[in-house]
């Protein structure tokens, strides 16, 4: 294939950006590790530090196999590369990352709003299987490299499959998982949210007042942050289903949908790290307890 890399292009801007936020964002999230590992394993809210790991962790995950998948091949340095490849499994491998880890973006978040015990004990181990169930398509599949669409240069190319088992894709799969997890956990949020502003009022102490701004400014925003995320990635996926290989407005879209990703990694990175006190040694405030998360997560704080 005759085709030369060019290196200032705008995807290779939109491949330049996110670095400039997830790197702080993923030294944080090792100091969430840190704290945990040194600290937290033995403590009774050791459970929501390791949902919030594990979530995060899937997050990033996300975003490094999304990466290789679309944004480093939108840039045009594998096409060349790409052209000299017959259609392979270990493409395909790439795809099957992605996949999965889009869907423990959507199981982890939901398990934490329902935590206790016996759900992160034996819930954990099975959410990890889970996505398998809603992939086993991918099997006998081979991966290969795309041209996108307008409003991509010639050469910017995506990974994605072919000859999948029973001609299924992932679209209808992850539509109903997207679609289930929102509503408990968009319903166990704001269930809790209003829980916590009624308990304004029974609050006296100016510590215990601050304790509870802050713990009310933590759920608030990862509630947010999870009701944008659910949101948008179904905004995308609809949108994907219905518009998919026309010229149309969805290739423009496209462009913004590994960014909504991202925002889920950043916010609630960063959130759980300036809002939780063991992270700040000189607030005084009771620490979260993951027994039973959903009657608990507010109650601790005052």
């Amino acid at each position: 294939m005759n085709y030369e890399f060019q290196l200032l292009q705008f995807p290779t801007l939109l491949a330049t950006i996110p670095w400039i936020y997830m790197l702080p964002s993923v030294l944080v999230l090792l100091k969430t590790f840190e704290v945990y590992w040194k600290e937290m394993r033995k403590k009774q809210e050791k459970h929501v530090f390791l949902l919030i790991l594990l979530s995060q962790s899937a997050f990033l995950g996300l975003f490094l196999s999304d990466f290789f998948m679309t944004r480093l091949p939108s840039t045009g340095i594998l096409t060349s590369w790409c052209a000299s490849i017959a259609p392979n499994h270990w493409l395909k491998i790439i795809v099957f990352v992605s996949v999965y880890f889009n869907y423990l973006v959507l199981y982890f978040p939901f398990l934490l709003v329902i935590i206790n015990h016996f759900l992160v004990r034996y819930g954990v181990p099975f959410l990890l299987i889970l996505p398998i169930c809603f992939t086993f398509y991918l099997i006998p599949a081979l991966g290969v490299c795309r041209q996108r669409a307008v409003p991509y240069p010639f050469g910017s190319v995506w990974i994605h499959f072919i000859d999948s088992a029973f001609g299924l894709t992932n679209k209808y799969f992850h539509l109903s998982n997207l679609v289930f997890c929102m509503t408990i956990a968009v319903i166990a949020n704001i269930f809790v949210v209003c829980k916590v502003r009624g308990a304004r009022p029974k609050i006296v102490s100016p510590v215990l007042s601050l304790a509870s701004k802050r713990a009310n400014t933590s759920i608030t925003i990862t509630t947010l942050a999870m009701i944008i995320f659910y949101v948008t990635t179904g905004v995308f996926l609809i949108i994907f289903i219905l518009y998919f290989g026309t010229n149309s407005y969805f290739n423009y879209a496209e462009i913004f949908r590994p960014f909504a990703n991202d925002l889920q990694f950043f916010v609630v990175t960063w959130a759980f790290f300036l809002t939780h006190p063991v992270f700040w040694r000189s607030t005084i405030v009771e620490p979260l307890s993951s027994r039973s998360w959903f009657r608990r997560r507010f109650h601790n704080y005052y």
